[in-house]
């Protein structure tokens, strides 16, 4: 492993850092008096004007972002204390087992290769003994160039490196960790949101060939949605995607597509519809995550499989944020 770049560090996170508060200062205009600054306070102090939430329910979504943009910088800071490459791709070239065909794309190779979970595992046990002392220097570091992190931050890293260090006891356990620190808007702690079961066969599909991952998501708006991932005899994939009425398919196909052009890889996609996974309108949800693989886990099918999460959590978030303009235009009128 080469030494941690911690300049690179510190500019990444203050970057990360600006970005994200940016962000969330435009969607929340109407309940911030001014737009914060980060590490570069104002030359002339300014009391800052106090503008509170006019609701609850305002007050509540501005709480549950703030924890969201904070888990998600934790996450990223998290994967550079251990060393870990910021790509999903980089860190599965990185411990697959592949054949030697150095002419051939990363993606088929990723495709005739297996995931190499003793390797995962050794991996995030000698990244974890290093990352606490890592914590320390970059600490070390952000005062020297006057910047702070609150000590629940550090705690919360503290407890984040404890928890890696015991999952790689387990290759189950590893698997599920690498696979949230690259989904970063999940809890990496929590045991509800991100289920995962490595099995030894599953359907028909897999009965013939036992390089797949089966997928069950619950979106917040959309009710259930199941993927089912293989590969086919001509190296090919095949996303089988069933859905409640409500969920829109053409929208995933068409994120789904600008996702394979990525890859040297034939991806094909077949949607249907099941009314047993409607859900109320008004029934409240959480994401929650269950995810089968095969015993011979095909790191490319964990690749695609990241790409399908991910998708889905955009579209879920766009109805979030229709859902929210549509309650402010109501509010306003």
């Amino acid at each position: 492993m080469s030494n941690i770049n911690w300049g690179q560090i510190i500019s990444n996170f203050a970057s990360a850092m600006n970005n994200n508060v940016a962000r969330f200062a435009s969607k929340n205009a109407n309940l911030l008096g001014a737009s914060p600054q980060m590490y570069n306070p104002p030359q002339t102090p300014k009391t800052p004007q106090q503008v509170l939430p006019q609701t609850t329910q305002q007050l509540a979504q501005t709480t549950a972002e703030l924890a969201l943009l904070n888990q998600q910088q934790n996450t990223n800071m998290l994967k550079d204390l251990l060393k870990l490459p910021k790509n999903f791709e980089q860190l599965l070239t990185q411990i697959s087992t592949m054949p030697d065909k150095a002419t051939q794309k990363t993606a088929l190779l990723l495709l005739t290769s297996t995931l190499n979970t003793a390797e995962l595992s050794a991996l995030l046990q000698n990244s974890s003994k290093d990352a606490m002392s890592n914590l320390y220097k970059m600490l070390a570091q952000f005062n020297q160039v006057g910047m702070t992190m609150k000590d629940e931050q550090t705690s919360e890293l503290s407890k984040l490196i404890s928890f890696v260090a015991a999952s790689a006891t387990s290759d189950v356990q590893a698997v599920r960790t690498t696979m949230l620190m690259y989904l970063p808007w999940l809890p990496l702690t929590d045991p509800n949101a991100f289920k995962l079961e490595i099995a030894n066969n599953g359907g028909d599909e897999a009965k013939e060939n036992d390089d797949y991952i089966s997928i069950m998501i619950q979106t917040e708006n959309y009710g259930n949605l199941q993927a089912d991932i293989y590969r086919t005899k001509e190296d090919g994939i095949l996303i089988q995607i069933t859905s409640s009425e409500t969920f829109p398919q053409k929208d995933f196909i068409s994120l789904m597509n600008e996702e394979s052009k990525k890859y040297s890889v034939d991806i094909n996609l077949d949607m249907a519809q099941k009314e047993a996974f409607n859900k109320d309108k008004n029934e409240k949800t959480q994401t929650e995550i269950f995810i089968n693989v095969s015993s011979g886990i095909n790191p490319f099918l964990l690749l695609i499989s990241n790409s399908v999460i991910r998708t889905i959590h955009i579209i879920d978030e766009k109805e979030n944020l229709r859902e929210q303009r549509k309650e402010k235009v109501n509010g306003e009128s």
